[in-house]
């Protein structure tokens, strides 16, 4: 196993399509933390304008710590097509170039071909959202100062500077978790395809129509709310809550791992069955 997954490594990191979710996510990132520099206290203002009668605020409330959680933000609705791109390519690609047939004449079982590839798609994405990580969290001490990071969630929750750490590293491993849902899923649909293209729509328009869902206040969209991924993508943000309700970020990380079970064992089925002739 290890030396298949070696080799799809080496297969995904020579083509250019590898390469762009790092570059985005440096642009990305770069634009943020210049635009906030630039124009961070005028956001500052008219965010607490309304509250500026009832709080005093003190400090600098813009420092690397707030400004890589805007970033979290902002980069977690763009994070899915760049993994998607990829975890989408990953089956169907080999059916496109066709060199199904020649993998296959080697002594090796679907089922290890299928698990290697899937494997080094959950690899790539962790890889992507770590190094949002070491930018976000890197790149602002070069523009910032650290200090306490005030969070609007249920209510104001303002995060002492020696608190804060250890929440960012936490939750961007729970946003690992959440892209391993989204990789997946795009890994399905390139189970079933023949060609890139169907996996990165497909995995897109699900997103999108289940984060719909996922907000509707409407009585019959709560029923299915709980049941889907996408409720639970943004449950990073639980970690910077205070308290942090832990209950309910056991119940979300246990439904985003059953989909991910799922959506590999539904696409090794798939593809331990498939006819494949080219």
């Amino acid at each position: 196993m290890g030396t298949l997954i070696k080799l799809e490594f080496g297969k995904l990191f020579r083509r250019g399509v590898t390469y762009v979710g790092f570059i985005a996510i440096l642009l990305i990132v770069l634009i943020i933390q210049i635009g906030m520099y630039v124009e961070g206290q005028k956001l500052l203002d008219f965010l607490v304008k309304s509250m500026a009668d009832v709080f005093v605020f003190e400090g600098n409330l813009i420092n690397s710590y707030s400004v890589s959680y805007i970033i979290m933000n902002s980069l977690w609705l763009h994070i899915p097509i760049l993994v998607a791109i990829v975890a989408g390519d990953m089956v169907s690609g080999e059916a496109g170039r066709g060199t199904f047939r020649l993998l296959l004449t080697r002594p090796v079982s679907r089922t290890k071909l299928l698990t290697a590839k899937y494997l080094t798609a959950q690899a790539y994405t962790s890889m992507l959202v770590v190094f949002l990580m070491i930018l976000s969290l890197g790149l602002g001490r070069l523009f910032w100062e650290p200090g306490d990071m005030m969070v609007l969630m249920n209510t104001i929750n303002i995060l002492d500077m020696n608190d804060i750490w250890w929440r960012f590293i936490v939750a961007f491993g729970y946003g690992v978790m959440s892209m391993w849902v989204v990789a997946g899923l795009a890994f399905l649909f390139s189970s079933m395809a023949t060609n890139s293209l169907m996996p990165i729509v497909s995995s897109m328009s699900v997103l999108i129509l289940f984060t719909i869902l996922s907000n509707f206040s409407l009585g019959i969209f709560e029923v299915i709310k709980p049941f889907l991924f996408t409720t639970y993508l943004s449950g990073w943000q639980l970690f910077f809550d205070d308290p942090i309700d832990w209950n309910l970020i056991l119940k979300a990380s246990l439904v985003l791992i059953g989909h991910i079970t799922v959506f590999y064992l539904i696409a090794l089925r798939i593809f331990v069955k498939k006819d494949i002739t080219t």
